[in-house]
């Protein structure tokens, strides 16, 4: 009789559910990839980088690429929950360094979950003004995109506590939306575009540029999310790979040509840092007035929303499986027998995410979550280096160094500047 991947194991222990296609893979890693970059830190992006802001985002993309690459390998090498995690406690055998970094990675995660949690009360907030002008005493929002915060990250921790597969349908569907929405967005927006908002084309100079594009990092933590679930694929072997690298294409395309779209009909100028990230209802009331507003609001909170969904999904099986290693308390990794979910993962992940919401502004969650998964990535190209067979190191290699560039560049800009 075959065996059932989704039963209980020989020590009557339940296992994660096998239920995840291509689909889903999809779904997780274009949720995540889509979910900060265009939404939460475009603004930021643009007012840091001038016109030249797209090629912030192809920097990142080039660059993560190679970060790519070695999280398929090291996935399907070792296909457990836990990403990085587990393939750092494999190069270097040593739990106190996997275990810090398996931490740090959590707090990455719920950074990024506070990250898309923030964007997706702020876009609700101003579609549906609850209570009115009303602001929260702190970082200046209002009470209804406070309110909205706060509920984003409830209404998802119970979807994952659902399962796993109804919440992977979930992600596809909105997924699907926001691309939409997006492509929408560009096709209808070239044709506002004008030639003299991109001069002059590297107003602050190209260091400023580089180290604008370390804040776009939180935006690929879709490649660790995505490794995170390989023990729930049915086929990683083919899935893991093809949704990897699908979604680094798809993402990179609308990233470049949504920035070169909003550039062009905004033009660059202070003002851009007082709209944050609310900069493509601005875009979008250029060309298509207060419907293309509306629109784009509803593709704001549509992303926010699939990227919360994917993020905790990544956090819980993270927890769940420093749990299981015994960094932090055995009890966490408990799966219900029910929807064969890590129940007590995720409300914790959900409950640190909410934390960091009620204590942090928005520009230091987003430095704050691309810094760890800069920190990420490096670990995890340097546990390739290790683990990997010769000819395989070398794109793992390129990543490092190019790592280490982007580190280099930004610091020397941080000293610079402040």
């Amino acid at each position: 009789m075959p065996e059932d991947n989704n039963s209980p194991n020989n020590n009557g222990d339940v296992e994660l559910s096998k239920e995840l296609g291509l689909k889903e893979a999809l779904g997780i890693a274009i949720g995540a990839l889509i979910g900060g970059g265009v939404f939460s830190v475009l603004g930021l992006v643009i007012y840091d980088s001038g016109p030249a802001a797209f090629l912030a985002f192809l920097l990142a993309g080039v660059v993560s690429t190679f970060t790519a690459y070695s999280y398929v390998h090291l996935a399907l090498k070792y296909p457990k929950a836990g990403g990085a995690f587990i393939y750092v406690q494999e190069a270097f055998k040593k739990k106190w360094l996997s275990g810090s970094l398996g931490i740090l990675l959590w707090f990455g995660y719920s950074f990024s979950v506070s990250l898309y949690a923030m964007t997706f009360g702020r876009y609700l907030g101003e579609v549906w003004p609850l209570f009115g002008e009303c602001f929260w005493p702190f970082f200046g929002v209002s009470v209804s995109a406070f309110i909205f915060q706060i509920l984003s990250v409830l209404i998802f921790i119970g979807l994952n506590m659902i399962g796993v597969k109804e919440s992977s349908r979930a992600q596809n569907v909105l997924v699907l939306t926001k691309v939409i929405i997006l492509v929408l967005y560009i096709v209808v927006g070239t044709f506002a575009v004008e030639s003299s908002n991109f001069v002059p084309f590297l107003p602050n100079g190209v260091f400023p540029l580089i180290a604008s594009s370390v804040l776009i990092f939180v935006s690929m933590e879709g490649f660790e999310i995505l490794s995170n679930s390989v023990e729930e694929m049915k086929n990683p072997e083919r899935d893991l790979k093809l949704g990897m690298y699908i979604s680094i294409i798809v993402v990179l395309i609308l990233y470049v040509s949504v920035a070169v779209i909003t550039v062009g009909v905004l033009g660059h100028d202070d003002s851009l840092q007082d709209i944050g990230e609310v900069i493509l209802t601005h875009s979008a009331s250029r060309f298509l007035g207060v419907t293309g507003a509306g629109i784009m609001a509803v593709a704001a909170i549509i992303s926010a929303a699939s990227a919360i969904n994917a993020t905790l999904l990544g956090s819980s099986r993270l927890s769940y499986m420093l749990s299981h290693e015994g960094i932090i308390p055995k009890a966490i990794a408990k799966i219900s027998p029910k929807t064969r979910v890590p129940m007590r993962a995720i409300a914790l992940s959900g409950l640190l995410s909410i934390i960091i919401v009620i204590l942090f502004k928005l520009e230091f969650v987003a430095m704050a979550a691309s810094i760890i998964f800069m920190v990420i990535f490096a670990a995890v190209n340097i546990s390739a280096i290790r683990l990997l067979e010769s000819k395989k190191k070398i794109p793992s290699l390129i990543g490092v160094i190019l790592i280490v560039i982007y580190w280099g560049i930004w610091i020397s800009n941080f000293i610079i500047n402040g």
